[in-house]
């Protein structure tokens, strides 16, 4: 059994927070903390991906246009669909990627 704590441990600061905090034989888990107004730009992902806010406020936009997930909230993108975050509260967001995508893609983006 492999456990994962998205919100007890997560710290705010001065930039976007992306950590793995697990692996399983299909996926890959992430957590990404943003305070109020931070962001990640637009970018795509190579497989299909999806972002669950676990506390917190974020507004999310794509081609297909833009919606705010609270708390609870889930979101799925196909393979290689621009989107990109911003949090709009202090927030916690689950991103689920596949086994063969990469965290340092993810971290990429912030650059």
């Amino acid at each position: 059994m492999q456990v994962a704590r998205f919100v007890a441990q997560a710290t705010y600061g001065a930039t976007v927070q992306i950590q793995s905090l697990m692996e399983t034989p299909t996926s890959k888990e992430i957590r990404i903390v943003m305070d109020t107004g931070q962001s990640m730009k637009e970018h795509t992902a190579p497989q299909a991906i999806t972002i669950m806010v676990l506390q917190g406020e974020v507004r999310i936009s794509s081609d297909e246009g833009e919606v705010m997930l609270e708390a609870g909230d889930m979101v799925y993108f196909a393979a290689k669909v621009p989107h990109a975050l911003e949090a709009l509260s202090p927030s916690v967001v689950r991103l689920s990627l596949a086994k063969s995508d990469s965290v340092s893609r993810v971290l990429g983006v912030l650059k």
